[in-house]
């Protein structure tokens, strides 16, 4: 039995129209820093990717790079002074769209580190703190009640990345309703949709939508070529249902 061999391999649902990009307001998932991790490589990159985002009717980014140990080193003053460059360039292209940024945390020791420093970025609205972190593709974390517990301490509330994503949770999806019940809120990629990473991924993230606990969409875009293929995924039914479910955050995003 292959891994994803328990999936239901219906084909999602295209509907003649796009779901309104201005009900999503805010991608506060993707890789539009140039140069910094396995996203955009040039400036000229960047503006290509957050173009094709305006004229899909985006209004505000979030600028999310990887943050991982040993692959991807980035501190909080490089990821500030690279959006600073990126909204310079922007704003000279005369690009109508805001920028702000975050990061995607993996989570690992550096994480826990930046934890306990309170050298974190995140974003929110209304007194909210949200903070993105990722876990790994292959194994299932150790230790994540700990850091759970610490974030709340904090006052800060977690964002998994993609968790249509992770195999050892979609296999047993119990363990989806165990971190909700921890306060965990969850991000699908809206690429997911479209095919773009696997069978498995789009029909986890179906599922999720159905059970009613996604919270947020983001692009995860790396390129040029996820921007354009957003347009089929925001034709998925499960997507307009989910907009219109009235659950999605993505709209209250703010400074």
């Amino acid at each position: 039995m292959g891994i994803f061999s328990f999936f239901k391999k219906d084909k999602p649902v295209q509907l003649d129209q796009i779901v309104s990009v201005k009900q999503i307001g805010t991608d506060i998932h993707a890789h539009y820093l140039p140069g910094i991790d396995d996203g955009s490589s040039s400036i000229k990159e960047s503006l290509e990717m957050i173009r094709k985002m305006e004229e899909l009717g985006f209004e505000r980014l979030i600028c999310t790079p990887h943050v991982m140990h040993g692959h991807f080193q980035n501190s909080t003053t490089t990821i500030l002074e690279s959006l600073s460059e990126l909204k310079a360039a922007v704003e000279k292209a005369g690009i109508n769209v805001e920028l702000q940024a975050a990061a995607e945390y993996n989570f690992d020791q550096e994480l826990m580190k930046r934890l306990e420093e309170n050298d974190l970025l995140t974003f929110g609205y209304d007194g909210y703190r949200f903070l993105l972190f990722e876990l790994s593709y292959f194994n299932e974390p150790i230790g994540l009640d700990h850091f759970l517990s610490q974030l709340k301490a904090k006052g800060i509330l977690p964002i998994l990345a993609h968790p249509e994503r992770y195999p050892y949770f979609a296999q047993e999806r119990d363990k989806y309703k165990a971190l909700k019940a921890q306060g965990v809120l969850f991000q699908i990629n809206l690429n997911s949709l479209s095919g773009l990473y696997s069978g498995g991924a789009t029909a986890a993230a179906s599922w999720l939508i159905d059970q009613e606990l996604v919270e947020f969409v983001g692009s995860d875009a790396h390129r040029p070529d996820h921007v354009d293929l957003l347009k089929e995924s925001l034709r998925w039914e499960k997507i307009h249902k989910l907009v219109f479910s009235g659950k999605l955050l993505n709209p209250y995003i703010a400074n």
